[in-house]
């Protein structure tokens, strides 16, 4: 019994779809293609914003199938915003600074270097040199150094 109501409902559904269907497309009915042409001769005639707005309105409505007229106003008929350019605040340039005083060279006396650090692979002297680790005794650059207290003599 209950396939039978289930079919007579949807029997009654599609007699009555053309009625609820609307019965052409506005926007190919003749008073749309009106209104669109009296918009269109609004604007290349350059009419009052205003002017154009009713117009533009009136074709919404009928080309779209509106009952009532839009409840906000168009984007066009709005002015610009303008924004003002960005502004940058340069400093001023600094003066140069003047070139560094270095000190003055150290003089060549014949003091003997002493280990400022050591590790596993030997040890560097305060005067740069690389002293290689030979146990008991250090290499440097021109032969076996040796080490009394804090100081290196080296050939």
């Amino acid at each position: 019994m209950r396939p039978l109501k289930t079919t007579c409902a949807l029997l009654l559904l599609l007699a009555a779809w053309p009625v609820l269907a609307q019965e052409g497309d506005p926007l190919k009915s003749p008073a749309c293609g009106a209104a669109l042409a009296r918009l269109q001769s609004a604007r290349a005639a350059s009419s009052a914003p205003a002017a154009v707005e009713a117009l533009r309105s009136e074709a919404a409505s009928t080309c779209l199938g509106m009952g009532s007229a839009p409840s906000r106003p168009s984007r066009a008929i709005q002015a610009p915003i303008v924004v003002p350019p960005p502004r940058f605040e340069v400093a001023p340039a600094l003066p140069a600074l003047a070139a560094p005083s270095l000190p003055p060279p150290p003089l060549a006396i014949d003091r003997p270097p002493t280990p400022a650090i050591c590790d596993a692979g030997g040890c560097w002297t305060n005067d740069g040199s690389h002293l290689r680790q030979v146990p008991p005794n250090l290499i440097g650059p021109r032969g076996l150094c040796t080490q009394q207290g804090g100081q290196l003599y080296c050939p």
